[in-house]
């Protein structure tokens, strides 16, 4: 009887814990805060100070929103993405200037230099980051010569999180990787997960960002090199 008593107990024990980790990989609401570190330094080139040194992820409903913002609030930009919509939106604020460019959900934004992945190798490494289990690859990227290390979760429950980035086949939520950005070469590191609840009006694009084409928003940029 006690024997009995004992297998229910470790029963009732493994049922929890699975259950827990069940609510865990269901979780779609959330923000990961990201650390930026520039491989160039400020005095290499000091537009370096200006740009941001945190970017927040936050995810609902499938939805996405990436937010980073440079010294003092010159330079900012606000990555939008809806999962049911067919295009997504990059919000540029540059001084008093608020410009909107939009783009395919399947097109990767000119930011990125529109290099795409050209081969992923997953790997069996095991990783802790930000409190989460994360799994290796290596991704090899157009013109760059070595392969780039990308961790990512998959206990975090989103369809697509990658979407419009040359990383977009790797069906896992990304804490650690590098990647370049309008020419500068730079490695995000999640510090923080939250799933705290996202308010949904962030998801919205303001009126006051006119919509706007690539070259002239390259153009604005160009003036902070």
């Amino acid at each position: 009887m006690k024997r009995t008593a004992l297998i229910l107990i470790i029963l009732q024990v493994l049922i929890s814990c699975s259950s827990k980790s069940n609510n865990v990989k269901a979780d779609a609401e959330g923000t990961i805060t990201y650390k930026l570190y520039y491989e160039t330094s400020e005095d290499s080139n000091p537009i370096i100070a200006l740009l941001p040194t945190q970017v927040e992820y936050k995810f609902q409903n499938n939805n996405i929103l990436v937010l980073s913002e440079g010294y003092l609030g010159f330079f900012s930009t606000k990555f939008i993405s809806k999962f049911d919509e067919p295009k997504s939106s990059m919000l540029f604020k540059i001084l008093n200037k608020k410009m909107n460019y939009e783009f395919g959900n399947k097109e990767i934004p000119f930011i990125y230099n529109k290099k795409l992945a050209t081969k992923i190798k997953y790997l069996k490494t095991d990783t802790i980051i930000a409190g989460y289990k994360c799994k290796l690859a290596k991704v090899s990227i157009e013109d760059i010569p070595n392969p780039i290390n990308v961790y990512y979760t998959e206990d975090i429950q989103l369809k697509n999180p990658n979407r419009n980035t040359p990383f977009n086949k790797i069906d896992g939520v990304l804490l650690e990787f590098e990647t370049t950005m309008n020419k500068f070469k730079v490695k995000f590191s999640a510090q923080n997960v939250s799933l705290a609840p996202v308010n949904k009006d962030e998801f919205i694009i303001p009126s006051e960002y006119v919509k706007s084409d690539a070259k002239t928003i390259i153009k604005y940029l160009s003036n902070f090199k």
